[in-house]
């Protein structure tokens, strides 16, 4: 396995093809890779179509039968393809160029490896052409980004942002695709320099160049007749439902506190959403934002978060990124290697309603504002010396987010791949959901953020460059994949979870008397494989070479990067692994002088505990000793005991009480034996008397009386004379019946 090739990407055929038809003229980077899922899908310049292929089934034991894929639009684009994005649910992919977009549909996935239509060689894929004639044909208008927005439920909803200041809202639905919004952001460029495609405006960096999506929100929206009123109009002045959907967006308010929100619920005065801010940024490095409603119940606002542009006054911001922090945290990449970190806030209640008393327009007041905490100048290109002084290269930078690492975030250009690391996102958030008599002057930023070079592609001296045309990370494990101008193929290994902090590994605990170690102490409880990891991190860059092939360096050039390397090395690498044997050598000592100690304590306790053994066995046989002669005198004194009893005249206490309780219970024997007696009196005369009723029974001769014989008599003769009758009435119907 190849050391810049960590995942062997490489060595596969989708790459090989790729690479031989990959643009030569390209001088500015590109984004013509993207990985959701495991499947990593590229642009075939050759045949027009997306290449994919499942990465994890690759590596796999049976990676060999994977093969790539050839996702063939049936609406060829008629642009040249810059940039690769898919959605979260892996079913659009979006081709996007300067003058066009193009959203392929992919088909779902199946077995045996995760490939698409049954694993067939060659897929057609429904394709739909977003304005195609206003983007291919226009000299204005130009394609800056393109993303899909992440509060869409059937993830099919695409914001592109073009250079004439406009967001554009689309859906892809019912098998074609719908145009449902435009937003402008300000001012609508008027014209173009005579002999490019450069305006007015972006001369002075008042055109959009990024955005990215924050955090949602909830926001609530007042009833429409209570707002008027509020802003003192009356319902007979606002006829126009165009005045009322002006009034419904300037007050769309966010509530200051959870218990807030849950009240104006429970009252039904307000209607509750969740949007997504849409931030935006300038090239004068101002940033601007939009909460763009996708169910179009109210009239979006634009509102400027952050006016204050750098330093420099330079019109040359490029890129923005939002994290996924606790406060979030933005960040803005310059075209010349100036990173800024930047605080997102919410802008104080005070100030809000100032502004609100000196502003005429309600819905220029920002809710918003961006707090810089520090900057980064990142390395555009490999200086060969220290002393070495270049013209300031520019060249356009993407910024791409990290799930893995919520702090960390990777930025491509042209000269490479860097990868910047937020080290203050932790004590960010653990003040944020700390107590609230947490000391606001903290050392939240006394870790300073940390650029690293991974892949360096130019040097300064050097007038060509081996530009990026891909780049997408990698989960499984965390990894980055990164596609060159020369075709070359980088995949390098990430770190996951964060090195623990130097103050964390040393014990540190506070300030306070309670919580302080001795030297020993902290040195025995603290980790020490993350020490040793800590002391051998790389301090200074020393990025993968990855020069353009047609770069043909000189002798000298080729000595003095041979030169930095090796001072890099001296500097760097060889007094880290010496400070890191120092380390090794004074734990090994204090181990082994803990050891002798401990061996000594472990004589001194075996000494101890033969002498408490033997002070055991005496104690045992002295307490059978004494045992023995408690239990003879409790014999002896249970015998004086009774002698006493014995020879005393007079009875107890205790026994006059048993000889009255005895000559009671004789009392009732008696008197109960008197009664058992009348009860045995009783019962013989019963039984006398019962033998007696029997005999006279038995003599009793059982007779009918004469009443009781005439009754009976006249009875049956009644019933006698009832069935001769009957008999008659029966004789005459059957004679009756025969003569019919």
């Amino acid at each position: 396995m190849s050391s810049t090739d960590y995942l062997r990407l490489a060595e596969h055929k989708i790459f090989k093809e790729a690479c031989e038809i990959l643009p030569k003229s390209v001088n500015k980077p590109l984004n013509l890779i993207a990985v959701r899922d495991s499947v990593l899908f590229t642009w075939d310049f050759a045949n027009n179509c997306v290449l994919s292929l499942n990465v994890k089934a690759a590596r796999s034991k049976q990676g060999d039968n994977v093969i790539h894929q050839k996702l063939l639009p049936l609406r060829p684009p008629l642009f040249t393809p810059e940039f690769l994005v898919i959605n979260e649910s892996g079913t659009l992919l979006a081709v996007a160029g300067s003058n066009g977009v193009l959203v392929l549909q992919i088909p779902p996935r199946c077995p045996p490896y995760g490939a698409f239509d049954n694993n067939k060689e060659l897929v057609y894929c429904r394709s739909y052409s977003l304005d195609e004639h206003l983007l291919a044909t226009s000299d204005v208008v130009q394609v800056r980004q393109v993303k899909f927005h992440p509060g869409s439920v059937s993830d099919s909803h695409i914001l592109v942002l073009t250079s004439d200041n406009m967001l554009r809202l689309y859906q892809i639905e019912k098998n074609e695709a719908i145009d449902i919004n435009k937003f402008l952001i300000g001012e609508k460029p008027g014209g173009v320099f005579p002999g490019s495609k450069t305006s007015f405006l972006d001369m002075y960096g008042e055109i959009a160049v990024d955005f990215d999506f924050g955090f949602p929100d909830i926001v609530q929206e007042k009833p429409i007749w209570k707002a008027m009123e509020e802003l003192g109009i009356s319902k007979t002045t606002t006829g126009s439902h165009q005045n009322i959907i002006q009034v419904k967006s300037r007050l769309k308010v966010v509530p200051s506190s959870p218990i807030e929100q849950e009240k104006n619920k429970k009252n039904g005065k307000e209607e509750e959403e969740l949007v997504w801010p849409v931030y935006i940024l300038r090239g004068d490095f101002s940033v601007l934002c939009i909460n763009i409603d996708l169910n179009k119940r109210y009239k979006p606002v634009v509102k400027c978060v952050s006016s204050a542009k750098q330093e420099s006054g330079g019109n040359d911001a490029c890129s923005i990124i939002c994290l996924k922090t606790t406060p979030q945290i933005v960040c803005i990449a310059s075209a010349t290697g100036l990173l800024t970190n930047s605080v997102l806030l919410d802008v104080d209640k005070e100030e809000q309603e100032k502004l609100k008393k000196s502003s005429v327009s309600y819905t220029n007041i920002p809710d918003k504002e961006l707090i810089v905490f520090e900057t980064i100048e990142l390395e555009l290109g490999l200086a060969l010396t220290e002393d070495e002084e270049s013209e300031k290269y520019k060249c356009p930078i993407f910024l791409h987010r990290d799930e893995s690492r919520v702090s960390r975030f990777f930025a491509t250009h042209s000269a490479g791949v860097h990868t910047i690391s937020i080290n203050c996102a932790d004590e960010l958030h653990d003040y944020v959901f700390g107590p609230a008599d947490t000391d606001p002057t903290s050392d939240i930023f006394i870790n300073p953020s940390s650029a690293e070079y991974l892949v360096c592609t130019k040097t300064t001296s050097s007038t060509k460059s081996n530009p990026v045309m891909g780049f997408s990370l990698y989960y499984e494990p965390t990894s980055i994949i990164t596609l060159l101008g020369d075709g070359s193929v980088v995949t390098l290994g990430i770190l996951a979870a964060p090195i623990a902090k130097k103050d964390n590994l040393l014990g540190l605990h506070g300030g306070d008397g309670e919580n302080v170690q001795s030297p020993l102490k902290k040195m025995l409880n603290e980790p020490f494989d993350q020490y040793i990891q800590h002391i051998l991190k790389k301090g200074a860059s020393g990025p993968l070479l990855k020069l353009s092939s047609t770069t043909n360096n000189t002798p000298e050039e080729t000595y003095d990067l041979l030169q930095r390397a090796a001072q890099t090395f001296r500097e760097e690498h060889f007094q880290k692994f010496t400070k890191a044997r120092e380390e090794l050598e004074k734990r090994v000592n204090t181990l082994s002088l803990l050891k002798r100690a401990q061996k000594e304590e472990l004589d001194k306790l075996n000494s101890c505990k033969e002498e408490l053994r033997e002070k055991a066995e005496h104690l045992a046989e002295k307490y059978e000793d004494i045992k023995d002669k408690q239990d003879e005198l409790i014999k002896k004194c249970e015998e004086l005991v009774m002698l006493v009893a014995r020879k005393k005249s007079e009875p107890s206490d205790a026994e006059k009480k048993f000889m009255k309780e005895m000559q009671v219970y004789s009392e009732k024997c008696v008197s109960y034996q008197l009664a058992i007696d009348k009860l045995k009196s009783k019962h013989k005369y019963q039984e006398i008397k019962i033998a007696n009723w029997k005999s006279q029974e038995t003599k009793k001769v059982h007779t009918i009386s004469e009443i009781q014989a005439n009754t009976i008599k006249s009875s049956l003769v009644d019933s006698t004379k009832k069935i001769n009758d009957m008999i008659k009435q029966v004789n005459e119907y059957k004679a009756l019946l025969c003569l019919k």
